[in-house]
């Protein structure tokens, strides 16, 4: 089942499933729940068009389409100012401290490929001009 985007497993209770939804938590599954009217304990295979049609808009709405872009935003605030977060981000590397000598590889390797990429991208757009 398709809920704002996230496929949701329908043999898992109806709490568990929808905090695998980008935004809501374990409080806000509850709060969802009770709006719609349904036990949190019941699975979502089970429920009713009429109870996944409320449970659909109820998500809507409690959801802010817009959280993705804000933490897209905000990553790009820090880059721009060179803050030392925003160019950990940049980089692909852990900005949160954590430890990088052994760990944080398949990151690097993903990143270095995507920049390698852009900048290919970007040699060509230089050419055409």
């Amino acid at each position: 089942m398709l809920i704002l985007g996230t496929h949701l497993n329908q043999k898992q209770s109806l709490l568990i499933s929808l905090q695998s939804i980008f935004g809501l938590n374990n409080n806000n599954a509850l709060k969802v729940c009770s709006l719609v009217g349904v036990s949190p304990k019941v699975k979502l295979g089970k429920l009713k068009v009429n109870q996944l049609n409320k449970l659909t808009r109820v998500c809507r709405e409690e959801i802010d389409t817009s959280l993705t872009r804000y933490v897209q935003n905000d990553i790009q605030r820090l880059i721009q100012l060179k803050h030392y977060r925003g160019t950990r981000h940049m980089f692909g590397l852990p900005s949160r401290g954590q430890r990088t000598r052994t760990n944080g590889q398949t990151s690097k390797k993903i990143n270095k490929h995507i920049l390698s990429s852009t900048l290919r991208l970007s040699e060509k757009t230089k050419r055409r001009k």
